[in-house]
């Protein structure tokens, strides 16, 4: 069954290769060289590049090294075919590069460029910094639709997925924008846990999963161990037969995330993401994200403004107050407001032992239980 799946996609490299060595071969030929099929060969290596371990760096060899660079081979030689395309091709070898990233941005758009995502995730770190909530990639969209209109702002951005009728997502695949893993660690977060699962690779989501599928075992849930462990061609086709069952895509939590209709179903099922399902789920992930530093920038100047009150510490209840007015100056559309009773509130929680908070905060079925068993403790000191 592996190999049956995978031949689909080695006869297509295939095809690849031998397209590219006969009209190497006719080139060479026609332009008098010695060894045409020397030529040739060399031009499939250089464009179709090399997978054997003997391409890699050598640090990338070992089993450390050689997971974390799972699937990173074909990036990194189409960087190094770029760059050999414009530092040693001359003129021709200038236009080349200029037309390889021509093609890249038609299919996966501006964000699909080399580093375009890393740039992002750089660019969304130093604004947060700084104080400022935004999106690099709905400020670039905002512009494209301004300048451009929405039509064609949508092909600019996203290459051919943004074309009206595009049923599904070729920017997602085709796409170099995140070569760099882990870019998402600089900035402030309440969950890292993709941005750390980016960098070990595979390995990182394989591990991961093998946890999740050992607790539903634990739990008795068979099919789902089964499922989430399993290679994730099958997760697509479960994923896509749960799609036609339900007329729904659902997350990981089984909650609706949008309508689907059957050719989203199919689509999904043999490892394609329908584009409604992408569109959707990105601008929900850039919605949670500014949500989430909203909320933790809340909770950090409350706390300050807290202890402030706590210590006695009048000048850090008013650094907590400017905080307040300098988010408010550089988000006027997501205005900041602290209510007094909420900080009096978090000084209260403070001037309590801490077993009084854990057992205020605790389920009211454990709450006598863990009053005992701290006053039993108190008793032992």
């Amino acid at each position: 069954m592996a190999f049956a799946w995978g031949k689909v996609f080695g006869m297509s490299e295939q095809v690849n290769r031998r397209i590219t060595f006969i009209a190497a071969y006719r080139t060479a030929q026609a332009r008098g060289m010695a060894d045409p099929a020397q030529f040739a060969r060399k031009a499939v290596q250089e464009t179709q590049f090399v997978y054997s371990k003997a391409s890699k760096q050598q640090w990338g060899r070992g089993a450390v090294g050689g997971t974390l660079m799972t699937f990173k081979t074909y990036s990194i030689a189409y960087l190094e075919l770029l760059h050999r395309m414009a530092t040693q091709g001359g003129p021709e070898g200038k236009k080349a590069a200029l037309l390889a990233l021509g093609m890249l941005m038609v299919m996966g758009g501006a964000g699909g460029l080399p580093f375009a995502e890393d740039a992002e995730d750089v660019a969304e770190a130093l604004a947060r910094m700084l104080g400022y909530n935004i999106s690099v990639k709905k400020a670039r969209q905002e512009l494209l639709e301004d300048t451009f209109g929405r039509g064609i702002a949508a092909f600019i951005d996203k290459g051919i997925t943004g074309l009206p009728g595009v049923p599904l997502d070729v920017s997602g695949r085709l796409g170099m924008g995140n070569l760099i893993p882990g870019t998402g660690l600089l900035q402030p977060k309440t969950d890292h846990t993709s941005d750390v699962l980016e960098i070990a690779g595979p390995a990182g989501d394989m591990a991961k999963r093998a946890f999740d599928a050992g607790g539903r075992l634990l739990k008795g849930d068979i099919a789902g161990a089964a499922l989430q462990a399993s290679p994730t061609a099958w997760r697509n086709l479960a994923k896509g037969i749960d799609m036609a069952t339900t007329g729904m895509y659902r997350d990981a939590k089984g909650y609706k995330v949008l309508d689907t209709d059957m050719l989203e179903a199919a689509l999904k099922s043999v490892g394609f993401q329908p584009k409604s399902v992408a569109t959707i789920q990105k601008a929900n992930a850039e919605a949670q994200q500014a949500k989430n530093f909203y909320s933790m920038r809340a909770q950090s100047i409350r706390m300050k403004w807290a202890q402030g009150v706590f210590e006695g510490d009048m000048d850090k209840v008013q650094e907590a107050r400017d905080e307040i007015a300098d988010w408010n100056a550089k988000n006027p559309d997501q205005r900041m407001v602290i209510s007094v009773p909420s900080v009096m509130k978090k000084v209260q929680e403070m001037r309590k032992p801490k077993d009084e908070r854990i057992a205020a905060t605790a389920p009211k079925a454990m709450r006598a239980n863990l009053r005992a068993e701290f006053e039993k403790a108190r008793e032992g000191l």
